[in-house]
């Protein structure tokens, strides 16, 4: 039930943005496709389902390893993250794996 209700959030969240982005800049919206990526030439959806899973796998780990309440620093030679550098990695996979689906697979 509760994950059923993330999504739900998650989907009014995105259709909330979507709305707002075409209320303050509609002239943008219509430009670009409403914010719609492509596959670029040369490349085919399997490859940018393949990027998209890669780095939603990168990021769903940093975050579990992280937050992991049975992990602490002596099962490991790397210490347990704090917040802050939980969030910098996050934000690092974030930015990285954009640039990397921007880049070699999609178009905006």
């Amino acid at each position: 039930m509760r994950a059923l209700l993330y999504i739900v959030a998650q989907c009014a969240g995105a259709i909330s943005g979507a709305g707002l982005a075409k209320a303050f800049q509609k002239s943008f919206y219509n430009r670009y496709g409403g914010g719609a990526n492509t596959v670029s030439d040369g490349y085919n959806k399997g490859t940018a389902l393949g990027a998209e899973i890669i780095g939603t796998f990168v990021l769903v780990y940093t975050v579990f390893s992280a937050t992991d309440p049975k992990r602490n620093a002596r099962d490991s030679h790397v210490p347990v993250s704090t917040p802050s550098l939980t969030f910098f990695i996050v934000q690092f996979n974030l930015l990285f794996f954009l640039f990397l689906l921007t880049y070699f697979t999609l178009k905006l």
